[in-house]
């Protein structure tokens, strides 16, 4: 299929799940930001790649905290996948799209961060597109207790900054995630200053998987 052909088929893509989308909102609220499909979200493309590219053996449990309707996790090659927002519209809308969309297995629950504790250790826990409403001090203690509490040996934490302007918040990388005793990586870089960062926990002897 010629580049052409294949932007054709994306953009009818995009259309079609985008009218699906408001379709399905009319049945289960949620808020409109979320008609936006995932061809339309680069980033959300580039996480998915990423994480599906890692050792087998570092895909067993994933948590999205924020997950809005499962762009990012219902797309995830993990053994378990869990999603987690604080809408509860937005979860039962992402466990129709699960289910009508042949998605597989996830499981889905209302988690309002930071308040709320992560049960369970995962290969990777993932923070993105809403960091950016968080107060800095708020959201670093959160992802160090995610990171410490949360995360296997091995295992990974994936977040994302923004520079634009317009944001409530725009973090710096260094500040956030720098007392993390891990090793960070700018995993993806994309329009409005948007940055994803991946910090990758040690495992047993301090050597990072």
């Amino acid at each position: 299929m010629s580049i052409t052909a294949q932007r054709i088929c994306r953009a009818a893509g995009n259309r079609a799940e985008a009218a699906f989308r408001i379709l399905l909102s009319r049945f289960i609220p949620f808020d409109p930001w979320h008609r936006m499909p995932l061809a339309a979200k680069d980033y959300a493309v580039g996480i998915i790649a990423h994480l599906n590219a890692l050792p087998a053996d570092r895909r067993g449990r994933v948590a999205e905290i924020g997950c809005g309707l499962g762009d990012i996790l219902l797309n995830l090659d993990y053994e378990e996948r869990l999603g987690l927002d604080r809408d509860p519209g937005v979860l039962k809308a992402a466990d129709f799209i699960r289910r009508s969309h042949r998605r597989g297995k996830a499981r889905f629950a209302v988690f309002s961060f930071p308040e709320d504790r992560l049960d369970g250790a995962f290969d990777t826990v993932i923070l993105t597109n809403w960091p950016h409403a968080i107060p800095p001090d708020h959201l670093k203690s959160g992802i160090l207790r995610l990171f410490e509490e949360n995360l296997n040996p091995g295992g990974c934490l994936v977040t994302d900054t923004v520079s634009k302007d317009g944001y409530p918040y725009r973090h710096d990388a260094a500040a956030l995630l720098g007392n993390l005793p891990g090793t960070v990586e700018m995993i993806g870089s994309y329009p409005c200053g948007r940055r994803v960062w991946k910090v990758t926990k040690p495992v047993a002897g301090g050597q990072c998987a």
